[in-house]
């Protein structure tokens, strides 16, 4: 398992709801369909995002991120952007599963 995190900061709410919107409609649904094995997006404040993305492994992640290229700087120039990834070492499962 491989996990992605991005951080957006934006400058404004409207800013913010654009590009949630372009992750929900447009980003998350082809991903998804190109491997991607699960996304999510949560809300930092209301003019942040991150985003927690798990893939089967690094080539599958970098693939995706090669799909998107293109958007991620057009996104970037607007905002701040970060990025975490790495391979998961631990696995946490209740005891309920």
């Amino acid at each position: 398992m491989y996990c992605r995190v991005v951080h957006v900061k934006a400058v404004s709410e409207i800013q913010l709801k654009m590009i949630t919107s372009y992750i929900e409609s447009t980003m998350m649904p082809r991903n998804l369909s190109a491997g991607q094995i699960s996304g999510e997006v949560f809300e930092k404040s209301p003019t942040e995002i991150f985003t927690v993305s798990k893939f089967s492994d690094k080539e599958t992640a970098n693939k995706i991120m090669g799909l998107m290229k293109d958007e991620i700087r057009e996104i970037a120039k607007g905002c701040k952007m970060s990025l975490l990834e790495g391979p998961r070492i631990i696995e946490g499962k209740s005891f309920n599963d």
